[in-house]
């Protein structure tokens, strides 16, 4: 279900102001789709969405307390997603980097 409406408010907005009968998507249009059909998964996140959420879930980390348990699909993305795991460990080591005020 998160992906339909991911995919239509994605749509929506490309087709704003157009009428959508025999108009057929533009190339970007079907790329970008694509992409997002990918990246989706039934009550997941995308990239975008973890985005959103990495440094509650690093601030987790770095506190001790059990980000995967509090953030599972926070933690089943970065599993998945070499990108965005390579952010959220980069995002970690300059939080244990800072020196604590």
């Amino acid at each position: 279900m998160r992906f339909l409406n991911l995919a239509g408010s994605f749509l929506r907005r490309m087709l704003a102001g157009r009428p959508a009968e025999g108009k057929p998507l533009s190339p970007q249009t079907a790329a970008r789709l694509a992409v997002l059909c990918a990246e989706a998964e039934e009550d997941g996140l995308n990239c975008d969405g973890v985005h959103a959420l990495i440094d509650q879930f690093a601030e987790c980390v770095t506190r001790g307390e059990d980000a995967a348990a509090l953030m599972p699909l926070v933690q089943s993305h970065l599993g998945r997603c070499p990108g965005c795991k390579e952010e959220f460990e980069a995002l970690l080591r300059m939080m244990e980097a800072k020196p604590h005020v």
